[in-house]
């Protein structure tokens, strides 16, 4: 454009003046003060926001323990009380008074005494334990109240399916040993066996917990994570199982 006259430079200044700070956009001072206030507010705003929606150290190592820690823990004292041979006397008497008269009683073919502990404990553990676990993050998500197999809440199907998958354990590992015994095979001497009881002293806390956890979010993140480190073990216990049942 075209460069401004003296008279015009002159009268610029004048205009500016002429507008007073009440008009301007943001309210003179007392809107330049609400504005940075403002400006101050948001980050703080969305820094707060961030930081509590990230997970905490306390929540971290929660699930640490239980995933990893627990597992480690129990799997070393069921192996140091196995490998202390305080157990392979009294159950072999027990067994042998109780266990081995009724299977000889019952007569079953061989492959039933070799496969069968194997094939129940697998039935249980998928059937049972996977629906379970499959329930149990349903219930995290906030699905408790939806319709279950067989119409009953998800909520109230879960204990009852993962308290009847200990229950089958507990007595379906009895039954094991007692086929060993009839086999001549020694008790308690394979990964297997220490697996077992890891798994079997973890299933009894996990039942503890999830009883007293109600209103605790922070007992049922370690009732979950523990929950999923379980199955993980009693799937490593089957591999290890059948791998005792093809050795011989």
């Amino acid at each position: 454009g075209r460069p401004l006259s003296s008279r015009e430079r002159m009268m610029k200044p004048q205009v500016l003046r002429r507008v007073p700070a009440s008009t301007s956009l943001i309210g003179g001072r007392a809107g330049v003060a609400r504005l940075s206030l403002s400006l101050e507010r948001k980050p703080r705003a969305v820094l707060a926001r961030a930081t509590s929606e990230q997970p905490g150290d306390d929540d971290t190592a929660l699930k640490a323990a239980a995933l990893i820690g627990a597992p480690v823990a129990s799997l070393a004292l069921a192996e140091l009380v196995i490998k202390s041979g305080g157990l392979v006397e009294p159950l072999t008497g027990y067994f042998n008074a109780i266990g081995v008269p009724v299977i000889e009683f019952l007569n079953p073919p061989e492959w039933v005494i070799h496969w069968f502990h194997g094939l129940n404990m697998a039935t249980v553990l998928f059937a049972m334990g996977g629906y379970g676990t499959y329930l149990g993050y349903k219930i995290r998500d906030g699905e408790g109240d939806g319709a279950a197999f067989g119409g009953e809440k998800i909520r109230e199907l879960h204990p009852k399916l993962m308290a009847g998958m200990a229950f089958f354990f507990f007595l379906g590992g009895q039954g094991g040993l007692v086929f060993s015994l009839m086999e001549g095979r020694p008790l308690l001497e394979s990964p297997h066996a220490v697996s077992a009881a890891a798994g079997m002293a973890l299933l009894g806390a996990q039942g503890v917990l999830g009883a007293t956890m109600k209103g605790k979010k922070a007992a049922r993140t370690v009732h979950t994570y523990l929950g999923s480190s379980i199955m993980a073990m009693f799937f490593v216990h089957a591999g290890l199982g059948l791998a005792n049942g093809l050795s011989f």
